[in-house]
């Protein structure tokens, strides 16, 4: 252990970093106080010109979010309310936190570490979806997570089962390509591979439709990556075929996979008619955009948005499962509402960028190498992270924006080694 005197702000970053990654499977309160150290210390060594700032396009698409995001709140009907919110993005400079702790050491450790710690809590959530088990929640926060058929909806140690299904979405595509790598050790494979499959584990327990439509998407990502487009129709059409044959076997006859077992019926609502609800919140977004298109309405001014629920709740005869304060369950329609068309834009600039980046860096070299490999990872988990955010609001939880801003500061990383090791091969 190293004097007080001799500790420096490397230590003092890797401590945070530690606690990063120990903390995101299951604490919101431990990665926000890494997160708020390694501001410090980041800030300290920009200060004292130990850490050379260098930027990335993503930031641009950020800049251009938080001027809409003000815009709108400057000219919504309660300023001071709308301003409020901007404490919300306080955690957005997690990927320029990442890149900068990362880009002159290994992440392998941390890796290592995370797989670790989520491997156990996926192994936890498997027993709590078969027994209710939940050492931490309330009986009535319990009940919130109801048993059907026997089993739970595992929320892990979190409060929410969207939440946990979330933060195992971007770890099963952090972990799965590091298995089909050239680098990396033996044991280190078995242990990713492990990690991968506790948290696909995760995913399925969750009974979260949007993250399963997510993790399909980060697969066939991944699969396209790493087969090209040919083998990869034929793979995608052979699994759809037989997904197709199941679906018709099973709906033809009675007290089937579909019928009898939570999870199959949980399956069987990915429907028009098991999503009123969600159909009709999407329906009343729209109205609220179509009235003001430009500015929308304002960040935290969902209260603007209940003569619209009425309305169509009137309409349709239909009660709402949830009022507008939750939000209207798909981010791209929040963002419009809250931050304007500027806001939105700037939101999808802001992933964009990154995804093509990540894009253009894959066809540059073999997909088996172990960054690019690692980079198709975390370009699957964006993307699937994109597709569930059609039906819920999930960059504003905050466990899941930090576990999808740690992965865009990590491609980040690799994308500055893809460049360097470039530079270093043709000088």
């Amino acid at each position: 252990m190293k004097p007080i005197g001799k500790i420096t702000s490397e230590d003092f970053r890797s401590f945070f970093l530690l606690v990063l990654f120990i903390a995101i499977p299951f604490s919101i309160a431990g990665d926000d106080f890494a997160i708020i150290g390694l501001y410090l210390v980041t800030l300290y060594r920009l200060i004292k010109k130990q850490e050379p700032w260098t930027g990335a396009p993503i930031i641009y698409g950020m800049g251009l979010m938080l001027l809409g995001a003000l815009i709108s709140s400057l000219l919504s009907g309660n300023v001071l309310q709308s301003l409020a919110y901007f404490r919300n993005f306080w955690r957005l400079g997690l990927p320029f936190l990442i890149f900068f702790a990362f880009r002159s050491r290994p992440c392998d450790r941390y890796l290592n570490i995370l797989a670790v710690v989520s491997s156990l809590i996926a192994i936890y959530a498997v027993v709590q979806y078969f027994t209710g088990l939940d050492v931490l929640r309330s009986k009535a926060m319990q009940a919130e997570f109801r048993p059907q058929e026997g089993v739970w909806y595992a929320v892990g140690v979190f409060s929410h089962h969207l939440t946990y299904g979330g933060v195992s979405l971007m770890l099963f595509t952090l972990f799965l390509p590091n298995i089909f790598s050239q680098g990396g050790s033996s044991r280190q494979r078995l242990l990713h591979a492990g990690a991968a499959l506790c948290n696909l584990a995760a995913i399925v327990v969750s009974m979260g439709r949007s993250v399963w439509l997510g993790a399909l998407t980060a697969v066939g990502v991944m699969v396209l990556t790493f087969l090209g487009l040919k083998r990869s129709l034929i793979v995608i059409t052979l699994l759809l075929v037989l997904a197709g044959g199941f679906w018709m076997f099973q709906s033809s006859r009675e007290n089937t996979f579909l019928e009898s077992t939570a999870l199959g019926k949980r399956i069987k609502s990915i429907s028009v008619e098991s999503n009123a609800d969600r159909i009709l919140m999407w329906r009343a977004a729209v109205q609220v955009i179509r009235d003001h298109p430009i500015l929308g309405l304002g960040p935290n001014r969902r209260n603007v948005m209940e003569p619209y629920y009425s309305r169509i709740a009137r309409q349709e005869n239909h009660q709402f499962q949830h009022p507008p304060s939750v939000g209207s369950h798909n981010i791209y329609l929040q963002n419009w509402i809250d931050f304007g068309l500027l806001g939105l834009l700037g939101y999808l600039v802001w992933w964009g960028t990154l995804l093509v980046q990540i894009l253009l860096t894959l066809r540059q070299g073999s997909i088996r190498m172990q960054t690019n490999a690692q980079l198709s990872g975390l370009l699957a988990g964006l993307a699937g992270i994109m597709v569930a955010g059609v039906f819920e609001n999930n960059f504003r939880d905050g466990e899941v924006q930090t576990a999808i801003l740690l992965v865009m500061g990590l491609s980040l990383v690799l994308l500055d080694r893809h460049r360097q090791q470039r530079v270093i091969g043709n000088p």
